[in-house]
């Protein structure tokens, strides 16, 4: 068990298909250690890597390489420019490195994968180098959502 904030957080269970899934502490980025998950942000942290670790499962998935940003804290956040209401400050969105934009193109091609997983991608126009995946539904309600 880890303990994330003040009580025991039970990590989501990792298909043993996945050769390589997003754990919590690459998802983290150690930043919680300076500033403390709140029990929602665990609740949707477990869901965000439950639901992307399923779709990074896969077959037709085009290989995973790592997690480029994961929690943010709002210091962090607004150093990187990141929107002011992002859904990395409540643990409800991930960036995959997606260097050639493969898998940015399965989604678009495949965006039944999407609604299967619970999941909302930015749209690969904005996201040049990253694949960003979201649990949190975007005003437009769209599976494909421009920022």
């Amino acid at each position: 068990m880890v303990n994330w904030i003040r009580g025991n957080y039970s990590a989501p269970r990792v298909p043993k298909k996945l050769k390589m899934a997003i754990t919590e502490e690459a998802y983290l980025k150690g930043r919680h250690l300076k500033e403390p998950l709140n029990a929602t942000q665990v609740a949707n942290m477990g869901l965000l890597l439950e639901r992307v670790n399923a779709l990074l499962m896969e077959d037709s998935c085009p290989g995973f390489v790592g997690v480029t940003s994961g929690y943010r804290p709002a210091s962090i956040n607004s150093s990187v420019g990141g929107a002011l209401k992002s859904a990395h400050l409540t643990c409800e969105a991930v960036d995959l490195a997606d260097p050639t934009g493969e898998i940015d193109k399965w989604l678009v091609q495949n965006p039944e994968l999407l609604i299967k997983h619970g999941l909302y991608l930015e749209s690969p126009t904005k996201t040049s180098g990253w694949s960003h995946l979201q649990t949190r539904a975007p005003k437009s309600g769209n599976r494909i959502f421009l920022p």
